[in-house]
């Protein structure tokens, strides 16, 4: 860990990149998608909604649109694949799978712009940063909330204007597409 190896930044950097467009030399992490437990898990952490301090007890369905639990405490049934797991490449529950195939498909995105539960996440997003002051302070705190980060100054600007050009639902929507960021979904 102490290597200097070890501790590059998995961020592309312009030199490198010229270098070794393909990370051959492995001068940086590869992204990865998270698998769909942790997806699911991380939509709701942004959201607010995560509910953390009830460990055990009954388990729920994962598609069911109000479950905020985690997605360990859902229930896998073997006669009928979950929607949102089936997405996300879950392995068939009848037999055994020594890992997941991954895959990227349509389907996925679609989930994440028409699901009521993404819905219901980004409704509470932004409902949790209503009350701040500007409109600039909503979007930073936006990004913080889903991203971790601070936006540049162009996104925030973009951000902004998206907002400000739609004035009733702005806010919601602005949060359903950090939401669905490859940002949000992919490790660095």
């Amino acid at each position: 860990m102490l290597s200097a190896a070890y501790q590059q930044s998995s961020r592309p950097r312009v030199d490198a990149l010229k270098i070794d467009e393909g990370n051959v030399l492995m001068w940086r992490m590869n992204p990865r998608r998270m698998d769909a437990e942790s997806y699911r898990d991380s939509l709701i952490r942004a959201a607010g909604l995560l509910k953390d301090n009830d460990p055990g007890g009954p388990s729920d369905d994962n598609d069911n649109t109000t479950n905020y639990r985690r997605s360990v405490y859902g229930r896998i049934s073997r006669g009928r694949a979950g929607t949102y797991l089936g997405l996300y490449d879950f392995p068939e529950a009848m037999a055994s799978s020594p890992g997941r195939e991954e895959t990227t498909t349509a389907l996925q995105q679609l989930f994440v712009m028409n699901s009521p539960f993404i819905h219901n996440l980004s409704s509470a997003l932004a409902d949790a940063v209503k009350a701040e002051p500007t409109t600039d302070v909503k979007v930073r705190s936006l990004f913080r909330k889903v991203l971790a980060r601070n936006p540049t100054a162009a996104e925030a600007q973009r951000a902004v204007s998206f907002i400000v050009q739609h004035p009733t639902d702005g806010l919601e929507l602005y949060a359903q597409a950090l939401l669905s960021t490859n940002e949000e979904i992919f490790l660095p």
